[in-house]
């Protein structure tokens, strides 16, 4: 299997997440020597004392690939593209994707310089086996929503052009894989951390990310909607967005944040969770 890094940086990893990031590639290249191990051994390597890819937390036991995992991966091929110092993350995403198609790739891991996540997130978005999965994300900033929303479909008054909005879906299914029905609406996400199947962009023609107002992400969900490309948010996948600060705000920060500023959601919910956006 073919798996590009992207990697739509401003200015390459954050200093907070430099030696998280290192440690992730190690992993990554550790998985793929196992892979191939396998192809030339086959199972017999399973039965090994064979260091533990991720030995330290319990959490990263998905890291370690199971036999079914590695009859699947076949042997893992590596692909870093670096688009740091764009300053249009929207851009350097097309370039990933581009450029990934080139090389003829299966899947593209994309994340944002800010995310932090462990060692197990690759492999457990690649055993959905789904077009388009996110892991769980949320906002650097208060109110600290989860980065998942539903598509509004309208109709612009002044030009007749079709629309598109989006609301934040602010109690989400906890610990399992969503998708539009779990949310009443048509899913879409931020793109801090996730995966996509390649085919997704030989369905779709170009532009895949158009950096608009509400965002190349959101761009992005809207025309896989367009194009009736399933989305899913595996919210059990969980992920660490750096705060323009010292926090880290996750899916604990987000909780506490909530239940000491009821009023800040009440006034959301009042509000209809809008959040304008033309895409």
């Amino acid at each position: 299997m073919r798996l590009v890094i992207g990697m739509p940086w401003y200015n390459g990893p954050d200093t907070a997440c430099f030696a998280r990031f290192m440690d992730f590639m190690t992993y990554l290249g550790e998985l793929r020597q196992r892979t191939i191990m396998y192809n030339a051994v086959g199972e017999q390597m399973l039965t090994y004392d064979l260091p533990k890819l991720s030995p330290d937390s319990p959490e990263e036991l998905g890291a370690e690939p199971t036999k079914e995992d590695l009859d699947n991966l076949g042997i893992l091929e590596l692909g870093l593209l670096d688009y740091t110092r764009c300053s249009l993350p929207g851009k350097a995403r097309e370039m990933i994707i581009e450029s990934s198609l080139a090389w003829n790739a299966d899947y593209c891991l994309m994340w944002d310089d800010d995310m932090m996540f462990d060692h197990s997130l690759f492999l457990r978005l690649w055993r959905h086996q789904v077009p388009v999965v996110a892991a769980l994300a949320f906002t650097a900033r208060e109110p600290y929503n989860p980065v998942i929303m539903t598509i509004k479909e309208s109709v612009d008054s002044t030009s007749g052009k079709p629309m598109m909005s989006s609301e934040f879906v602010l109690d989400y299914p906890k610990d399992k894989l969503i998708t539009n029905a779990d949310v009443e609406g048509s899913l879409a996400f931020g793109t801090g951390v996730f995966m996509c199947d390649m085919n997704v962009f030989r369905q779709m023609p170009q532009p895949w990310f158009e950096s608009t107002g509400a965002g190349e992400d959101f761009f992005f969900c809207t025309k896989c909607h367009q194009y009736g490309i399933q989305r899913y948010v595996d919210t059990s996948t969980k992920t660490r967005h750096k705060k323009w600060g010292e926090d880290w705000i996750s899916e604990e920060y987000y909780e506490a944040f909530k239940e000491l500023n009821p009023h800040v959601f009440e006034n959301l919910i009042d509000n209809g969770l809008k959040k304008e956006a033309i895409a």
